[in-house]
This record gives structure tokens, C-alpha cells and sequence, in this order.
């Protein structure tokens, strides 16, 4: 579905003195031909389960290109040559997220001091982490702004956002936040293709604001619904699929994988949104701007502009979420201008929502909530809404959650007033409600202003558990301290 051209929109065109870099699409090798055997190198005493993260298994290679001398902030990391330690601007880090797969993604520092800004660049299809150095000038741009840039290769050339890309972006971004001064509410998003598919998807997926959120999102032609990708692709396109989201098997690739590193799925004879696996939901905070070329991929047309449709129709600001269609004849990085990108990124900042409907895809935190599912591997929605003032919050509209842990403190509610809690389920199934941040049991508990004995206290933990048994009728209740 090609439509019409935006009128008014920006054209980021931009001319070079050689021909495009990458306008054949999908042109590079796989990693499974690589040869070296280092994405495979296991770290078991640091497998999934066995605690954080951060910090196990860090092997920090220096780059031999351009250096310079420590600036303030700057951290010394290594050094090999007589003339004493160096910074580079940037140089690869290779880390062990657990996975049984090694993590490699390159670092640029910057020469201020005090929080700076983050940006993220998502590579293409096929290639790795080095798409970022060799084929834009985001690490240019960013060195002139004085952010931070780091390019993760997010678990493989060819990751389509399955869960283990989203593990190896999250240990990134993670190794970069405990070792510099970050500005958390600048923390910026870019990708191209599948990379622009994976900028949008982990802006959706990774909410938890005690670590690095996505505050914007520049998404150049991204693959934006695998489900519509999946079809369309060459046989060895499907067969990846079907080894990152399937079994190996030819045509495995599952429906809830494909949606799960999507941001939305559609009927591809109507063009509408399929409701209830649009993870596209969960960006109304991000600042999105979505662009394509006139001449780009066709399905990847359809998909960017179909989405941005999307977008607007579930309320998103049209200043904050915009689409550009640039005149360009290919799909490449080339359509776009680097520093105008970083421009646009500039303007935004990260603001969290009092209020919105969230799609979780896995137990883990959602903003203030923490997200238990009822059966793995299926969606769980839930709608929700802070009003700090009134002392109250609203977690309704539920499916497939088996529990909701709201964290007071964190959401700007008090244990030492009242606090309302209204719920409500959308599949008939009861939910257990725990509020975290009450260092005493409460004097009384009302349940639709009625006395009830339906909840527990932790004293160790400092967790109120209302247990919920009815989920076809919503409820409101009433904490006294």
C-alpha cells in the first residue's frame, strides 16, 4: 500500500562524490559464515538466572585507528604502546551476557564532564556493529555534540529483535550506564532496515526506568512487522526466521515470535491493525520520526507508513511522532542526513506517562509496575494511570497477568496517606495486586468501601497484597495507614 507523499514534509536528502554504500539491500554475508567462532564462546558461570548482568566477563580490545588524549570524564581504559595510557575516541568491547553468546559493540567517549547524552545506532541486516562506523557519520556527529555513541551488533548480524538481540542491547546499554555519566533522559535510538525495525521495536519493549530508556527514535525504513516481512522474503531470508523465531524447521517461525520483535502486525488484504499484539502502543511517550525513500523496498513502504497511520489513530502527537518521505531511488543509509538526524534527536527528551495502555511481552517491569504474566508467551495488556495529587492508581483492562506489583515510592504515591487502587480485569480472570513501599501493615483495608480481610503483609519486605478474587466486575480499594 504506496500512499501519496506527506506535503510539507522535510526531504533529508543528501548528495555524495561516490556511489551509495549499501543500495543493494541484504548484500553482505550471514555470521554464521564469519569463520572466527567468538560470537559462540560460551560463559556458563555467567548463565541466565545466576544474577546481574553488568560486569562479568569484560574484555576491552583497544581500536588502532584515531585516538586522542583524555579529556574530563574521559575514562583510561587500557594501554599497550610506550608513550603511556591513551583514550581512543572510540574502541570495541566485547562482554558475556549469558547467552552463551559473546557481545561485541563499539564505544565512543566524550569530552565533557557530567551527564551527556547517549546515542544508540541499530545496524542493517547482515552486517555488524561496525555498519555504524563504516557506513553513517553518527560517530562523527556525535563527537561534535559531545554524546556518547555506542553501536551494539545486539546478538548477530541477522537478529530480527528475537529475544536474545534484546538481552545483548540491554547488557550494552547497561555496561554504559554503570561506568559513565549518562544523561537518562537523552538517550537517543537510530537504525536502519532491520536496524530501524530493531530501534523501534526495544524502545517498546525495554520500559523499565531504572535503567536506560529510549527518549526518541529515528527509524529509517524499518522492518517494522515480521509477519509481513516473513512471507515476502527469499527462501534463505524465511530460513533465518525460521531459526531465530522457530525451530530450524522450514516454516517453524511462530506467530507470537515474529510479533514479539515487531512493533505491530496487519491484515495484509485490509491493512488493518491486528489488535492486541501492537507493541507500537508502548511508544506514545518516545518521540518517533519514521522515513522512507520513494524508491525503497515495497513492503517496507507499506509497513512504515501503515504504522505511522496507526500511531496517530491511538492518539500519538502528530509533533512528536512524525514520517518523512524522502526522494531517494534505493534503500540505504544514504537517504538520510546524519546530522540532521541527530538534529531532530536533539529537541527531545524522556518524559514518563502518568497514564497509558501497555503491552507487556514478558515478566519484567512496565514504569512502575512489575509485570507477572499468567501463561508465558502471550501478550499481557493492561491499562493504567498515576494521579499523584489524588493519591490513587488505576491497573485495569488486564489479561494473562497473574500479578501486578506497583512500586508507591517510584510512581509518586505515598504509603502514608490513603491510597486508592482501582482494578479491573478484561478476561474474567482474578489478579493479585502488591503494593511495594509500605514499612507498616495498614490499619484497615476497604474493598468497595466494605471492610474486607482479603489481603496479607510482608513486614520483611514491606509488600501489601491485595488478593483480587472477582475479575468480572471492577473494584476500587481503599488503603488506610
Amino acid at each position: 500500500m504506496q500512499t501519496a507523499l506527506p506535503q510539507g514534509l522535510p526531504s533529508l536528502e543528501r548528495l555524495r562524490a561516490r556511489s551509495p554504500r549499501d543500495a543493494t539491500p541484504y548484500a553482505r554475508s550471514l555470521e554464521e559464515s564469519a569463520g572466527d567462532g567468538w560470537e559462540a564462546r560460551p560463559d556458563l558461570s555467567f548463565a541466565p538466572g545466576s544474577g546481574p548482568r553488568t560486569g562479568a566477563g569484560v574484555n576491552v580490545r583497544m581500536f588502532t585507528g584515531p585516538v586522542g588524549t583524555p579529556g574530563p570524564g574521559m575514562a583510561t581504559l587500557a594501554s599497550a604502546g610506550p608513550s603511556g595510557p591513551v583514550t581512543p575516541r572510540y574502541y570495541e568491547v566485547t562482554i558475556q551476557p549469558g547467552t552463551g553468546f559473546a557481545e561485541r559493540f563499539l564505544v565512543q567517549e566524550t569530552n565533557n564532564v557530567g551527564p551527556r547524552p547517549v546515542l544508540v545506532v541499530f545496524h542493517k541486516y547482515g552486517v555488524n556493529h561496525y555498519d555504524a562506523l563504516f557506513n553513517t557519520s553518527f560517530f562523527a556527529e556525535a563527537r561534535r555534540r559531545n554524546w556518547y555513541c555506542v553501536a551494539p551488533l545486539s546478538g548477530g548480524q541477522t537478529h530480527f529483535s528475537d529475544a536474545r538481540s534484546h538481552v545483548h542491547t540491554e547488557s550494552v546499554l547497561e555496561w554504559l550506564r554503570v561506568r559513565f555519566s549518562i544523561d537518562t533522559a537523552r538517550v537517543y535510538g537510530v537504525g536502519f532496515s532491520m536496524g530501524g525495525g530493531a530501534a523501534m521495536n526495544y524502545a517498546a519493549r525495554q520500559l523499565d526506568p531504572s535503567g536506560l530508556m529510549i527518549a526518541a527514535v529515528f527509524n529509517q525504513s524499518g522492518i517494522l512487522s515480521h509477519e509481513d516481512t516473513y512471507p515476502q522474503s527469499a527462501v534463505q531470508i524465511q530460513q533465518i526466521y525460521d531459526d531465530r523465531f522457530g525451530n530450524g524447521q522450514p516454516g517453524s517461525a511462530t506467530p507470537w515470535n515474529l510479533q514479539r520483535g515487531s512493533v505491530f502486525s496487519f491484515d495484509p488484504q485490509s491493512y488493518s491493525v491486528v489488535p492486541g499484539v501492537d507493541l507500537g502502543r508502548n511508544l506514545l511517550h518516545v518521540a518517533t520520526h519514521t522515513t522512507r525513500t520513494t524508491g525503497d523496498i515495497s513492503y517496507l513502504i507499506t509497513q512504515n507508513d501503515l504504522f505511522h497511520q496507526y500511531l496517530l489513530g491511538i492518539g500519538a502527537n502528530p509533533a512528536r511522532h512524525v514520517r518523512t518521505v524522502v526522494n531517494y531511488p534505493g534503500h540505504s543509509w544514504d537517504a538520510v542526513s546524519e546530522a540532521s538526524v541527530c538534529n531532530w534527536l536533539r529537541n527531545h527528551s524522556l518524559k514518563l506517562p502518568t497514564a497509558a495502555d501497555t503491552l507487556a511481552d514478558c515478566n519484567a517491569r512496565y514504569f512502575h509496575f512489575e509485570i507477572e504474566q499468567a501463561v508465558p508467551g502471550v501478550f499481557t495488556p493492561f491499562s493504567w494511570s498515576v494521579q499523584g495529587a489524588a493519591n490513587a492508581v488505576t491497573v485495569t483492562n488486564t489479561a494473562n497477568l497473574a500479578r501486578v506489583g506497583i512500586l508507591v515510592d517510584d510512581a509518586g504515591l505515598s504509603a502514608l496517606a490513603p491510597l486508592t487502587v482501582t482494578t479491573s480485569c478484561a478476561d474474567g480472570q482474578a489478579d493479585e495486586i502488591v503494593l511495594h513501599g509500605y514499612s507498616l501493615s495498614p490499619s484497615s483495608v476497604l474493598r468497595d468501601g466494605v471492610p474486607t480481610s482479603a489481603w496479607s503483609y510482608d513486614p520483611m519486605l514491606g509488600r501489601l497484597s491485595l488478593l483480587e478474587t472477582d475479575g468480572s466486575a471492577p473494584h476500587v480499594w481503599t488503603i488506610q495507614p
